[in-house]
Parts: C-alpha cells; structure tokens; sequence
C-alpha cells in the first residue's frame, strides 16, 4: 500500500481555536488564525473580500498589505494549508484536504431528524459546542448566531421527532437543551409543553407556560403567541379540573382579571391572557 505524503490538516473551531498537522499542534499567530478561520466558516474568497472583512478600519492599500503578508506567513510556516500563491491569485481558500470540525457537525446535521435522535450525547455536544467563544470581531458575531440558531432547530427537529414517536422523556431533554440555547424561543417551548400534556402532566405544562409568559413580559413586553395560549387553554378546558395560582382557584381570579385586548371582552375566558396578566 502506497502512503501519501500530504499532510494531515485537523482544524478545531469549536470552544476554542486549534490546528494539528499529522496530529501535531501547530503555533499559529492570530492574525494567521483570523485568516485560517475566515476561509474555514466562509470558503474561497477573493483577496479583496478579504481584506476587507479582516482589516476594516484600514486603508484598501493596508489592508492589502496586511493580507499578503499573512498568505505568506501561513504558506513558509504552513506549507500545503493553502490553496493560494502568495502574490498572483485572484481568491484564496483553504486546501481540500483540512478537516474543519464546524463544518463536519453541520453536515451531520443535515441528516433527518430520525438519524439524530439516537444518541443523547450528541444533543449535549449541541448545547455546548460554541464557536470561537472569547471572538468578538463583527463576522465572528454572525457566524456565531448563524450556528446557535442551527444548534437549537436541530434539537428543535429532535424534540419534534421524539413527539411523534410517543418518547416524550426524549422530547423534553431534547427541547430543554434548545432553550438554554435560546431562552424565548416559543417553538422550543410549545415542544416541552406538548411533552407535559402528552403524559397528562398538566400541571408541569402551565408552569412552564406561565414561567415563559412572564420571561416574555418582562424582556419583551409581549406575551405568548394566540396559538400557544390556546393549547394551553385548550388542554385544561378538556381536563376538567380545577387549577389553583397564587392560592386561589382559577374561578375566583377571573373576575378581577382585566383583559389585554378588545378580543378578549368576548363571551368566554382565554386562560393564555389570564396567565400573562398574573403578577409572577
């Protein structure tokens, strides 16, 4: 068997910034990072795109300066990482051959949900896998929201998933770790009250509600959408049981409770507004 003779690029991006070659650490410069990085989350870029988005603040001739002077640096301390000649290339990219974790996990995640949903562990790497944590540059920023938002519709989709197939222990671990990504997200959190209400736990799907109502209020100023307070409404309508908040039945409340919209001066309470309004 012939071996080859490439190197074996390893490029980690997530919860910190790492590059291996042959499984070796390499030392590598931040302004050499920031390029490397640039390249990994974005591809081939044209070197005045570049040198745009890694020196803002300079002149077009500086800038220009300032990125081949990296290429050079990355292309004698780094032979083989670039798909790049120092001085003539039009664009710049990163060869082939780099292993790019982010880039690996978001393919995976690509898979349908079905696919995703068998190993707990991989939910938590969800959770925690931060890109670049400590970055602030502008960029960095964007991709940082752009892979959270990916993070949480992928657990989103588990949760989701798990729902249908009756495993609502799965459904509620999966939608809990998708809220503390993103703690007013109501898609998340109609999963886990879903979840409740499809084990009768109809206790569990009102706190939860009436907690994320009141984050809501105080954040945004706004309640929950018509569509989650009415599931909510909805569920203990067809429970036939009688809730108690504060210490005092749901009956004895309704009378002192002033509506929040002209709609709500129909015939007929909406247990969304009734929760919302409650001092929490």
């Amino acid at each position: 068997m012939v071996l080859s003779s490439d190197p074996q690029w390893s490029l980690t991006l997530l919860n910190g910034w790492r590059l291996t070659r042959d499984g070796r650490r390499q030392k590598v410069a931040h302004r050499q990072q920031r390029l490397i990085t640039a390249l990994a989350l974005l591809g081939e870029r044209p070197r005045t795109f570049l040198s745009g988005l890694l020196w803002p603040d300079s002149s077009d001739a500086q800038a220009a300066v300032g990125l081949r002077v990296s290429i050079w640096h990355i292309n004698h301390e780094l032979p083989g990482l670039l798909d790049a000649d120092g001085n003539t290339d039009v664009s710049v990219a990163l060869s082939r051959e780099v292993m790019v974790d982010i880039i690996a996990l978001e393919r995976e995640l690509d898979a349908p949900a079905s696919k995703l949903s068998d190993s707990y562990p991989r939910w938590e790497r969800l959770r925690t896998a931060e890109l670049l944590p400590g970055w602030y540059e502008d960029w960095i920023l964007v991709e940082q929201e752009r892979f959270r938002a990916l993070r949480t519709a992928a657990l989103d989709s588990i949760a989701s998933y798990h729902l249908s197939q009756g495993n609502t222990e799965e459904t509620k671990a999966a939608s809990k770790l998708a809220i503390a990504l993103e703690p007013f997200r109501e898609s998340s959190y109609r999963l886990l009250i879903q979840a409740h209400l499809a084990t009768g736990d109809l206790v569990s799907a009102l706190e939860t509600y009436r907690s994320f109502a009141a984050d809501l209020r105080q954040e945004f100023g706004v309640g929950p959408s018509p569509s989650l307070a009415k599931l909510i409404d909805g569920a203990v309508g067809d429970s036939g049981r009688q809730m108690d908040f504060d210490g005092l039945p749901l009956s004895q409340m309704l009378p002192s409770l002033r509506p929040l919209t002209a709609k709500s001066e129909a015939p007929g309470v909406n247990l969304g507004w009734v929760l919302a309004t409650q001092k929490l």
